[in-house]
């Protein structure tokens, strides 16, 4: 098989006639034996095959159950896979309604070494989202890709810019340098969209790497390259809707495989609707099957099928690329049965995996709520390890741009940070101070450099997963006004005859060069600073402008000071002796400066200070 009909997923049949070559297609194209769910749905397509049946002539494999799809071509077959089978090419063969029979070679893989025991990431680790197409262009034959509807316009803030998985590849290198142990990219798989598919969030194809990005190969082999430089990969999962312009859209596996009758009628984006003890059933209805928008249909999840046929999509990716977590967008717009499903199916191949939900709101309760292990009031439980950390993004930022005050700055982050009493992980949150949907972080802090700083600092030294958006680390600009395309502007020197390369330095100045080199020495202290990874947390309740805490274990105790004031501040450390744990000697982390902890701290206006004691 070559690697384009490969890429294209198309299961070859054995055959002699076009008559007996029913079955166009399988999904999953393969599987695995030695998997702990030893049973897998394949999805058939093809014309006119409904209402046919499957066999098997290989005595490792038993077919369950075959259900006809309401369209006349699709047909679910389940297979039961022995616990003592090897590695093989299942002889399967399909049956159609006039009992022409036609073979099916499908392919039952081994898994890769220690696969079940694969870790996922933590809070020893700092996580950089890419958006591919917006990073680096690394191979400009894909740039235009027949069978695909959008072509290049980088003219365009919402159009295709020729970034690519060959670009990420290239400059693994620079994420290693920047202290980066995990990369997220948004969606990589097909968006066949008329326009605007360039963010990859309406997929066309969930077991197919975009074209204009590379191939399924190619994004294995990115795996690999970021494996070897010490970066794990996440995926970014996308369950909750497709793009209109899939093909299930044209031909509906089933009546219902799309909520609202696959007619648009959008959500009403009530995601507190989950939790509120007094919503309605409307409520509820309308947040759960509504759509984003008319070019992003909300799948069913409801139906037993495309559970299953999503499930076993994000498990099909974790074994062929070797990933090391899941980002789930949307967490909240997808039925919740479906979430506590997939949890527990993937949980339950990979126990140590990583799966962060994005719950996109201010309120640590809500949040709070789906992470594993909440007990709730209804007694749900979601599944989810780690959840994103919005409540905190919005406070990091309230908290630098403004001034002290009872209720505004350093008390931000002191009243989020007591609020931790509701997860059952506060270690297990992912943080952010920007990502792909908001406003970047420079603009965002009135492009105040000392803001930025503090910013980054706090990211790196509180408790969770920190993570950086492409070109924040030097204090991108793009977007001020929060506009998507623009605030996704292309990463400079990731493009032929860009004049400024910010992954060589090369006409990279003033505040740009300066955060770079602030961020990268940030994380690379960060990397080997245990008491960050799996310190206790105390902090102190902000008082004189100052707000001091300490990460401690029983190798390392940091202390860092944040002083939001507009003039100098002398600390005195003597207040703090619960947090300095006996310490009489302080090394500032970035600069190497000593101080004697019996003496006062000059500490910088507008800044934090990062200390190691001993």
């Amino acid at each position: 098989m070559t690697t384009r009909s490969v890429s294209l997923l198309v299961i070859c049949l054995v055959c002699g006639s076009p008559a007996l070559a029913a079955v166009d297609r399988i999904d999953p194209p393969n599987w695995w034996v030695g998997m702990e769910e030893n049973s897998v749905q394949l999805m058939l397509y093809g014309r006119g095959i409904g209402g046919g049946h499957v066999g098997s002539q290989s005595p490792d494999v038993t077919i369950t159950e075959v259900v006809s799809g309401d369209s006349a071509n699709y047909l679910f077959v389940t297979l039961q896979i022995s616990e003592s089978a090897n590695p093989q090419t299942a002889k399967l063969e399909f049956i159609s309604r006039d009992g022409e029979r036609t073979p099916i070679d499908y392919l039952l893989k081994r898994r890769r070494e220690g696969s079940a025991d694969r870790r996922g990431f933590s809070a020893k680790d700092a996580v950089y989202l890419v958006m591919p197409d917006r990073f680096a262009n690394g191979d400009p034959s894909n740039d235009e890709v027949e069978h695909l509807r959008e072509g290049l316009d980088r003219e365009d803030p919402y159009g295709r810019h020729g970034g690519d998985l060959a670009g990420v590849i290239a400059h693994v290198d620079y994420l290693v340098s920047l202290g980066m142990t995990q990369l997220w990219m948004t969606p990589v798989l097909e968006n066949n969209q008329p326009k605007s598919s360039y963010h990859g969030y309406a997929i066309t194809d969930l077991y197919r790497v975009d074209a204009r990005l590379g191939s399924n190969e190619d994004y294995v082999r990115l795996s690999e390259v970021a494996r070897k430089n010490g970066i794990g990969l996440i995926h970014d999962f996308v369950p909750n809707h497709i793009g209109s312009e899939h093909p299930w859209m044209k031909d509906l596996p089933t009546r219902d495989w799309i909520n609202q009758g696959a007619e648009f009628s959008p959500t009403n984006h009530r995601r507190e609707s989950h939790q509120d003890p007094y919503a309605s059933d409307l409520d509820k209805e309308q947040m759960i099957r509504g759509w984003f928008v008319p070019t992003m249909p909300d799948l069913n999840q409801s139906n037993q099928l495309l559970s299953n046929y999503l499930i076993q999509n994000i498990i099909w990716w974790i074994e062929t690329a070797d990933l090391s977590g899941v980002r789930v967008d949307t967490w909240p717009y997808n039925e919740r049965e479906f979430l506590s499903s997939f949890t527990a199916r993937v949980l339950g191949e990979f126990p140590n995996f990583s799966i962060v939900g994005e719950e996109w709101t201010s309120n640590v309760a809500t949040v709070s709520y789906w992470q594993k292990g909440k007990v709730n009031a209804d007694g749900y439980d979601s599944g989810a390890p780690q959840m994103m950390d919005f409540p905190m993004q919005q406070a990091i930022r309230d908290a630098v741009n403004h001034d002290e005050n009872w209720d505004s700055g350093l008390i931000k982050l002191y009243q989020t940070l007591a609020d931790d009493f509701l997860y059952p992980d506060p270690m297990g949150l992912m943080l952010i101070a920007d990502n792909h949907d908001m406003a970047r972080l420079y603009p965002g802090v009135g492009e105040q450099l000392d803001r930025y700083k503090m910013a980054m600092a706090f990211l790196a030294t509180t408790r969770g997963i920190p993570q950086l958006l492409y070109g924040t680390e030097i204090a991108m600009n793009a977007g001020a006004d929060g506009d998507h395309g623009r605030l996704r502007a292309d990463f400079p020197g990731g493009w032929e005859g860009d004049t400024i390369n910010a992954f060589t330095g090369q006409g990279l100045e003033g505040v740009a060069l300066e955060a770079q080199d602030f961020v990268s020495s940030l994380f690379e202290w960060r990397r080997s600073a245990s008491a960050i990874h799996t310190g206790q947390l105390m902090h102190f309740a902000p008082r004189d402008g100052l707000y001091v805490y300490f990460r401690f274990n029983e190798a390392q105790r940091v202390m860092v000071v944040m002083n939001n004031d507009k003039s100098e501040a002398h600390f005195d450390p003597q207040q703090y002796l619960q947090g300095l744990g006996g310490a009489t000697l302080a090394k500032n982390a970035l600069t190497g400066a000593q101080h004697k902890l019996a003496d006062h701290i000059l500490i910088p206006a507008k800044s934090a200070q990062i200390y190691e004691l001993n």
